[in-house]
């Protein structure tokens, strides 16, 4: 078999694994996610002017006490540092965070 379909098959795969991992985890934070307040701590611009890449961070506590520095896989546009939200934090992913 040609070396380029294998890489092409790979990537592939590779691909669709990343994107049942992250279908799992939102699944798992819209069904079983622990609901708390949190604070937007930062939010970093890691791209060009070509392609945005924004990530926003937001600071919590869990159930169990612990303070969590996660990021949001669902921010808004118009979001700001020190801006009080309400997430839903996965119970077993815990940096990982929704807006509700």
């Amino acid at each position: 078999m040609d070396k380029g379909i294998i890489m092409w098959i790979i990537f592939l795969v590779v691909i669709a694994g990343i994107m049942l991992v992250s279908h799992r985890i939102k699944k798992g934070i819209n069904e079983n996610g622990i609901e708390t307040d949190a604070v937007v701590s930062r939010i970093t611009d890691n791209g060009t002017q070509e392609d945005i890449d924004i990530n926003v961070y937001v600071r919590y506590r869990t159930e169990d006490g612990e303070e969590i520095e996660g990021v949001l896989s669902n921010p808004r546009a118009n979001m700001e540092e020190g801006q009080p939200v309400r997430i839903k934090y996965h119970p077993k992913f815990k940096n990982n965070a929704r807006l509700i």
